[in-house]
Parts: C-alpha cells; structure tokens; sequence
C-alpha cells in the first residue's frame, strides 16, 4: 500500500511526467494483463469469455469500480486511511453477512469486530494535537519571557 501510494503521489520534479489517477490505474494494470493473458488463454484454450453471464460482467465492473475508488481514496488521503476504511468495511460486510445469509458471528468474530471498531473510533484524526501542542509552546515561551529580567542596554 506504501509503494502503491508513492507511485501515485509522485510528483513532476522527479524527472518524469505526472500522470493522473487514471494513467497510474492504467499503467499499473499493463503489468496484471502482461502476467494474467496468457495464463488464462492457456487455461481457456483461447475461449478467454467462456462461461461469462451477464452476473459475471457486474462483478467484473465492481471490481474495476472499486480499484478506481481505492486509487482516488488514497490519492486524496492515505493509505493508512484507506486500511482503516477497509477494517470497518469488512466488519460491515461480517455483520451484513450474518443477517442475510447466516454466517457465523461467533465469539471470536464479535471480538476481532469489536476490536475493529474500537480501533477506528481510536484512530479518529480529528484532534488537533499538531494545534494544540503549537499553542502550549508559545504559551510556554511567553510566559518563560515575561519571567525574565529586563535587559539592560549598554551604551558605548
């Protein structure tokens, strides 16, 4: 995720020219097609759509969507945010999971969720500690000055 977002941050000044979101996204995928075409044309026998439904296409168009919104989230945020954005999906999807289809919401599962959940309201990056700590220094340095005698000015 780390290499991921320094590729899609990288700036002009380093020589090469800035791509946007969607020339990264497309120059990133060269390389899935270069190791995954000829794997699935020796698989398929050179049939690469056989079996393919219309179900089939929708997922594939999730999918694709989803890569372009990981790709923006991390654009506009960081990868850290992007990772805390995944856990509360995947609790999501574990709840969501057990009310649709009866998946397991055992003990263990409530607690990795509860843990999950615990952790995101943890990382909740709306202090400003930056601010704050900026504000205590100056008070710190006023106050620190004001306790100092006055300077004496030598005349020569």
């Amino acid at each position: 995720a780390i290499i991921f977002e320094k590729i899609l941050k990288s700036k002009a000044g380093t020589g090469l020219e800035e791509l946007s979101v969607w020339d990264r996204n497309i120059q990133l995928a060269m390389y899935s097609i270069a190791i995954y075409l000829p794997i699935a044309w020796v698989e398929t026998e050179g049939d690469l759509l056989q079996g393919w439904t219309w179900l089939v296409w929708c997922i594939v168009f999730l999918h694709a969507s989803g890569g372009i919104l990981v790709a923006l989230a991390v654009l506009y945020s960081n990868s850290i945010t992007k990772t805390v954005a995944v856990c509360g999906a995947l609790v999501l999807t574990t709840i969501l999971g057990n009310v649709f289809f009866d998946a397991p919401l055992n003990g263990p599962i409530l607690l990795g969720c509860l843990i999950v959940i615990l952790s995101i309201f943890g990382y909740r990056d709306d202090c400003n500690i930056e601010d704050q700590l900026k504000a205590a220094l100056r008070e710190k340095t006023a106050l620190r000055e004001s306790q100092l005698p006055p300077k004496v000015i030598q005349k020569s």
